[in-house]
């Protein structure tokens, strides 16, 4: 009798789990986030404690329309989450997806594209980041979307949308960003300047003076007879690493002998403060250097932003590049809160820890003392401006 019943059991179970999988919408994903968001530090300082709960379901509300009014809203769901947390001031709250096949999660244009069109706007025209370019191409008066012309990836074939930017209603720009892994990132209030959509790497000059791919985890060089200069990659705190940092400091804090030193932050998005202390406390005992030039960028984050508030306690230390990514109020501790939303299964991970003294970077970012452009390098910038005194 099993036997005979095992084709119909199976239809059964197939038809149920393919039922369930239809059945998975953005709002039901919505819902579940505004569950597990109480878990968070940050929910309960800052709506909780502060009694905007009422304020922070208007803005549920408000997602769920915009969700309801976006034919591509399947595609850009686990940004919509993204932006319904960021009413929150804690960039450690974080919701992600990496799809396994980036042809079937990401949406294709489906207009015509014109690459002959001349930009009427700031927004508009083509922009690069490392191999990857795209037109961005606007759809009506508040929406812009990124479309991909070329890619050394195969799965970005031409017409894949990777970037949709929204002016919002004060003004302000807001961007759905995919990466080339497929990841999709929300950020709010995003500045485009000067050819330039900020906080990420897409411009229109295919210049990336505020980038730097770093070799080494730890790099000391001498650049000329007035600087030295100490590249620190990661500040994550595993046992190599730590090995690694101890005996780069044994070998270089000594020759560090020149009236200025660039301390160059770049890209590091933390770990652990603990990594520089030494470092730091060498500083503070030599008296050789005059400026301490510390660079930081959109994706300087959490540790190595307490770093660079550590390193301008001293009165020597100058900021420079731009704003840094502005994480740096809450933390993980030593356990986050991780789970996962309940049918699209996206990786939902939330602050424990507070340190409310930090609280005016959250979102905005430490400001450089002096700003660096995209037109040259950023470290012959500062040379050049030492020279020029």
């Amino acid at each position: 009798m099993i036997k005979k019943n095992l084709p119909l059991l199976l239809f059964l179970i197939i038809s149920l789990v393919y039922s369930q999988e239809q059945d998975c919408n953005c709002i039901d994903e919505l819902d579940t986030m505004s569950k597990l968001i109480k878990n968070s530090k940050s929910y309960k300082t800052q709506i909780k404690k502060e009694a905007r709960e009422s304020d922070f379901n208007v803005w549920k509300e408000e997602i769920k329309r915009e969700i309801a009014n976006d034919s591509l809203s399947k595609f850009f769901c686990v940004g919509y989450l993204q932006k319904y947390i960021s009413f929150i001031e804690d960039k450690h709250n974080q919701v992600y997806f990496i799809p396994d096949n980036i042809t079937e999660n990401v949406p294709t244009y489906s207009k015509e594209i014109d690459t002959t069109l001349k930009s009427t706007d700031q927004v508009s025209g083509i922009y690069y980041a490392g191999s990857d370019k795209v037109l961005v191409q606007k759809e009506n008066d508040t929406i812009w979307y990124g479309i991909t012309l070329k890619s050394d990836s195969k799965e970005w074939t031409k017409g894949k949308i990777r970037l949709r930017i929204e002016k919002t209603a004060n003004n302000n720009f807001e961007i759905f960003e995919y990466f080339q892994n497929g990841l999709l990132f929300y950020q709010k209030n995003i500045e485009i300047l000067n050819g330039r959509i900020h906080s990420t790497f897409w411009n229109k000059d295919n210049n990336y003076f505020f980038n730097k791919n770093f070799e080494d985890n730890f790099t000391y060089k001498s650049i000329n007879s007035s600087f030295d200069y100490v590249g620190i990659k990661t500040l994550r705190r595993t046992s190599s690493l730590i090995k690694e940092a101890a005996t780069f400091y044994e070998n270089n804090l000594e020759k560090l002998t020149r009236e200025n030193l660039i301390i160059d932050l770049r890209n590091n998005g933390g770990g652990s403060i603990n990594q520089l202390k030494p470092l730091i406390k060498s500083l503070k005992r030599n008296k050789t250097i005059r400026k301490i030039y510390v660079l930081i960028n959109f994706k300087t984050g959490s540790s190595a932003e307490l770093a660079t508030l550590a390193l301008k306690e001293d009165k020597r230390t100058i900021i420079a590049g731009e704003n840094s990514r502005g994480m740096v109020a809450y933390g993980y501790g030593n356990n986050s809160f991780s789970a996962k939303t309940n049918c699209l299964k996206y990786n939902v991970v939330l602050s424990t820890k507070r340190s409310g003294k930090y609280g005016r970077y959250e979102n905005i970012g430490i400001k450089p003392n002096f700003e660096l452009d995209n037109k040259s390098d950023w470290i012959d910038q500062i040379v050049k401006e030492e020279i020029a005194k």
